[in-house]
This record gives C-alpha cells, sequence and structure tokens, in this order.
C-alpha cells in the first residue's frame, strides 16, 4: 500500500494484456488452419497434374489384333518432361507384365470403388519420396485391365508448400505487429472519455456534488456514470440532511439555553431565598429538562440514522414484558403530568421477532409523545394484542387532524410550537425511523368521538418480513 492506493497495475497494461493474449492465440490457430490449408491446396493442385497425365497415358491406349498400342500425345510428353517441375516417372502394366515406363516403379493398390477413377499413394523411388497415381482401363480384344501409374518426387511441392507458410509467417508477423503497434493507441483513444471524467472531477470543489454529464460518454461507461451519478445524489442528500438536521437542532436548543442563561443571570442579580430567585430556579430546572429530553433524542435519531436493517439483530422478543418496562419507565413523567398511564396486556407471552433495544427506543418515544401532548388529567392507554403481535398506544389528549398525521413524522414538527407541550418535534420521527429499520408498520388513527389518538404498532411475524437496507 502506497500513499497512491494499492498497487493494481495500470488499466492500460491490464487492457493491453488482455488484448495480447486472445491475438497471440488468434495468430496461432490461424497458422496451424492455415497450414493445413496451404498443404492440401498445395498437394490437390499438384495432383491434379498427376491425375491428368495418367488419364492423356490412359487415353491413349488402343487394341490392335490383341496387342496394345500406346500413342502419347506431344502435350502428354511435354507435361511429363516440364524441366520446372520435379522429376516424373510413368509405367504401364497387364498384370505382371511391363509394358512401357520403368519396370522398378512401386505399384500401388487400384481402389475398386466406381466413386474413384484414380489411386494415390506414396512411396520411395530412385531414392526420393514420390507421389504416384494409379489409373486402370479396360481395353477392348485385352483379358486384363492395363494400369497407368505416374509418379513425381516432392521437392516442388514442398517448395511451394514452404513458400506459402513463409508468406503466411509473415503475414501474421506484419498483422501482429501492426496491431501491437495499434493497440496502445486504441486504448488510449478508448479510455479518452474516462480521463475527461477525471478532468472534470478534478476542477470541482470539494461541495460540488452536481452529477457528471453524460453527454459524448461512451454505451459501455453509460452504468458507471450513472452509478457514480447516483453516488454523488446520496451523498449530496446525506450532506443536506446534516445541514438541515444541526441547523434545526442548533435551532431547538437555542431556545432552553437562552432560557438558562437569563435565569441565571437573574439569580445572579436577585436575593437569595426570594421568590424571584426560586423562580428563576423553577425556570432553569425546567429548561435543565427539556435540554436534556432534546439532547436525549438527538442521540436516539443519530443511532437510528447510522444504523442499517441488515446489520440490525433480531430475536424473539416478548411484547408483554416490554411495554410493562417503558410503563414503568414513564410513570414518573406522568404522574407529573397529572396523566394516568395505564397497561392492558394478557398474561402470557406475546412474541415477536425485533430488536428489542431498537422497539423499547420506539415505545418510549411514542408514550412519551403521549404524555407530553396530553391535557392535564388526561389518560394513556398502552394495550398489548394477543391475536397479532400488536401494541396500541391510545390517549384522549387533542389528537392530531388527518390532514396532519403524515407531516408529524417530519422532523422537528411541532403543529402547535405555542402550546403546553414540551416536546422537541422529534419523537414520532425517531419512532418512524425505527420502524422503518425493523420492518414495524406504524399507523396513526383518531380515538373515539375524534378526541385523542391512537398509535398501533405492528410488529412483524417472523424475520423474513423485514426490510433489507440498502
Amino acid at each position: 500500500m502506497t500513499a497512491d492506493g494499492p498497487k493494481g497495475g495500470s488499466l492500460t497494461g491490464r487492457m493491453l494484456g488482455w488484448l495480447v493474449l486472445p491475438i497471440a492465440m488468434l495468430a496461432i490457430v490461424l497458422g496451424v488452419v492455415g497450414s493445413f490449408a496451404i498443404t492440401r491446396a498445395v498437394g490437390a493442385v499438384n495432383d491434379r497434374i498427376l491425375s491428368a497425365a495418367a488419364r492423356g497415358i490412359a487415353d491413349s491406349l488402343a487394341s490392335d489384333d490383341g496387342e496394345i498400342t500406346l500413342d502419347l500425345s506431344p502435350a502428354v510428353f511435354g507435361m511429363l518432361k516440364n524441366n520446372a517441375r520435379d522429376n516424373v516417372y510413368y509405367s504401364v502394366r497387364r498384370g505382371r507384365e511391363i509394358l512401357t515406363g520403368y519396370a522398378d516403379l512401386p505399384q500401388i493398390a487400384i481402389d475398386p470403388s466406381p466413386r474413384e477413377e484414380f489411386s494415390f499413394s506414396e512411396g520411395r523411388f530412385l531414392g526420393h519420396d514420390v507421389r504416384i497415381v494409379a489409373v486402370a482401363r479396360v481395353v477392348p480384344q485385352v483379358g486384363e485391365p492395363v494400369v497407368v501409374q505416374v509418379a513425381e518426387t516432392l521437392d516442388a511441392r514442398k517448395r511451394m508448400a514452404r513458400g506459402l507458410l513463409i508468406g503466411l509467417a509473415l503475414l501474421e508477423l506484419a498483422l501482429i505487429a501492426t496491431a501491437v503497434m495499434l493497440m496502445p493507441i486504441a486504448v488510449r483513444r478508448g479510455l479518452a472519455p474516462l480521463k475527461r471524467l477525471q478532468s472534470e472531477m478534478d476542477r470541482r470543489g470539494a461541495a460540488d456534488l452536481t452529477p457528471l454529464s453524460a453527454t459524448g460518454v461512451p454505451r459501455e461507461l453509460g452504468d458507471l456514470v450513472r452509478a457514480f451519478n447516483t453516488m454523488l445524489f446520496r451523498l449530496d442528500s446525506g450532506f443536506a440532511g446534516i445541514r438541515r438536521f444541526t441547523a434545526d437542532a442548533s435551532h431547538q436548543m437555542r431556545t432552553p439555553l437562552s432560557v438558562l442563561r437569563t435565569h441565571v443571570a437573574v439569580l445572579k442579580r436577585a436575593k437569595p431565598g426570594s421568590e424571584e430567585a426560586q423562580e428563576s430556579i423553577d425556570d432553569i430546572d425546567h429548561a435543565g429538562a427539556r435540554l436534556s429530553h432534546l439532547l436525549n433524542q438527538l442521540l436516539s435519531l443519530a443511532r437510528v440514522d447510522s444504523g442499517h436493517a441488515e446489520r440490525v439483530a433480531v430475536e424473539p422478543v416478548d411484547l408483554v414484558r416490554l411495554a410493562r418496562e417503558v410503563v414503568g419507565e414513564q410513570a414518573a413523567a406522568a404522574h407529573d403530568k397529572d396523566v394516568r398511564l395505564q397497561l392492558n396486556a394478557p398474561g402470557r407471552r406475546v412474541d415477536a421477532r425485533t430488536n428489542a433495544a431498537l422497539a423499547t427506543e420506539m415505545l418510549v418515544n411514542i408514550v412519551d409523545n403521549a404524555i407530553r401532548y396530553n391535557r392535564q388529567g388526561g389518560r394513556v392507554g398502552v394495550t398489548v394484542e394477543s391475536a397479532r403481535p400488536a401494541i396500541r398506544i391510545e390517549d384522549d389528549g387533542p389528537g392530531i387532524p388527518p390532514d396532519a398525521r403524515e407531516k408529524v413524522f417530519t422532523r422537528f414538527m411541532r403543529l402547535n410550537p405555542r402550546g403546553e407541550g414540551s416536546g422537541s418535534g422529534l419523537g414520532l420521527s425517531i419512532a418512524r425511523s425505527i420502524a422503518e429499520t425493523l420492518g414495524i408498520e406504524l399507523a396513526l388513527d383518531g380515538g373515539p368521538g375524534g378526541r385523542g389518538l391512537i398509535v398501533t404498532i405492528i410488529f412483524p411475524a417472523d424475520a423474513d418480513s423485514l426490510v433489507k437496507g440498502p
């Protein structure tokens, strides 16, 4: 690992490596196939000349009172005696009797199949490798077929094949050399759009998260640009959320801090034990409690925002026990507010698969919200339903109008900022965030007669129904 990052090699080098190997393999395959094709083509051309010479001799065979005559045309003799070709030998036999030509020319087997007029074979004659062709003719008044054989040495074939193979090898080398010279240029031109994207990113400031332009980007890089723009959008949304969260938090904390500073100044001037001093102390205590509550909710919100659903461990949780613990924890706050807090739960376990800590945090915020915004002398009921894994929180406070029930999930949203409630507008927002993380359904409904609010928390029956995070 260096200051520039892990040593993974250059992309250009890798691309060249990936291209050179297929080209080399293609050259080898082309050479093998080309060699085979050249050898067959050279052999076919020369075999055709041999077979033409044998046919010319065979076609000149005739019978005169049972005697075989042979009248070779000058063209046949010219073909056999062509100095530009290898040595050519021939023989004409009737059975074992040699009629003309080279008596010791090796005899080859004649293919009896009517589909093949000529038979070919390889052999040695006069110390040379030769290619031999044989053809049989039935001559009138002659009992046995007459066999004509023509043989040719292989030097001309080898020279021709060698010349063609050398030409093929030179052509392949030229193609490979051209490809090797052009590949770096092609790779650099292919990577030019990436260089342009890099230059565009280098010119940007640290806070510039606008999407990259896809104009002129090759189709193959479209997915990369879209993925990068998606990441930029998420970063921009995240930073915007942080800025909004910071601004809202500072705004919410400004009021209790101002109250604290004001009443501390009053205490400095007031006479100890006086009514003015006692009022300032009460206001300081109230502001401190509000500030403590706000900080706890901000910490809860930060914990929820930093978590992902796939990293949240779930386990069987007894909702009766969870509700009993939350009601016991909120009993003091309900007593201070003069609100009756009741728990209605069956005498047996009601299990749900969830995260106990986050579920407790969510229920605490909802119950605290119901107590904090309730009227003095009101009632808050917490009911654990046994028919399904659910908890219902019902209060008889002012309630929330139907058209505002979605708005209350917005952070720092308070429907009546000047009301008696000392909340920060974060309770239901935290509950919604936890519900989304745990795959819990959260529903708001009006109470009987349109008074109060009913919050229903429906837990997933098993872990498979959990919502997965990004």
